[in-house]
């Protein structure tokens, strides 16, 4: 009973945060996608429905994320902190963020009739900066990883030159030990980001115009379980951690 009652309560405390409750909505938008698939029957029907008011509650509760991504680009100075390469791919990315909210709060307000005109072209805009951020997370995780396998590469050079030193593994060994133990958990999480990453990056793709590499020809189904696969990483990633 008390396991059942702290995962209870592990599970409302993250459905009790914003962030958190975006994403178990998120995942039943995908889950009922997937469910849905061609809509050919009366039961897929009705998944699509769900997936179709879930997406547009997200797309409301977006409308006052402005103010947060502006807030958290500036605490990251815009990403002009970072060092070499990073630094023009996190501005790239911040400005695609930011950029990507007015073009959806755009779309929806002419969408549901408040703002004269098609939405088609601020979704669109929308679609393309959020691909494009999708894209630059992508490279920068590659690029983190590369400079974490450096970072490894050193530490275990460190590691046989102070053991060659002393005959025996000295503390500083030790220390040397839990840098690599970091460094491996580090690579894990990325590995997971560029698959989450990817996951939207492969639908962003295909709900594109027709043309763009492979955009239309993924089936609802398929663009269901990609989205899944990269929500649950998320909800992986991002669930509470046990108290100790």
């Amino acid at each position: 009973m008390s396991s059942i009652k702290e995962s209870l309560s592990t599970l409302v405390t993250f459905l009790e945060t914003y962030r958190g409750r975006d994403k178990v909505i998120r995942l039943v938008t995908y889950g009922a996608m997937f469910l849905g698939g061609e809509g050919k029957t009366p039961r897929q029907q009705k998944w699509r429905k769900l997936s179709s008011e879930m997406s547009g509650c997200r797309v409301i509760l977006r409308l006052f994320d402005d103010l947060s991504m502006l807030l958290y680009n500036m605490s990251t100075s815009f990403g002009l902190k970072e060092k070499g390469i990073l630094k023009p791919l996190e501005l790239s990315i911040a400005l695609f963020n930011q950029a990507y909210y007015p073009s959806e709060h755009l779309a929806w307000l002419r969408q549901k009739s408040l703002l004269a005109g098609s939405p088609t072209l601020f979704s669109l805009l929308g679609l393309i900066f959020w691909t494009l951020s999708l894209l630059g997370e992508i490279i920068k995780s590659f690029i983190k990883i590369r400079n974490l396998n450096l970072q490894a590469k050193n530490l275990h050079k460190q590691k046989a030159l102070d053991r060659d030193s002393v005959g025996y593994s000295s503390s500083q060994n030790a220390e040397i030990e839990e840098k690599l133990k970091a460094i491996s958990r580090g690579k894990k999480d990325l590995v997971l980001l560029i698959i989450q990453h990817s996951s939207d990056f492969i639908n962003a793709i295909s709900w594109m115009p027709p043309g763009v590499l492979w955009a239309g020809m993924l089936k609802p189904s398929t663009n269901g379980i990609i989205g899944t696969i990269g929500t649950v990483i998320m909800i992986y990633r991002n669930w509470p951690s046990k108290k100790t």
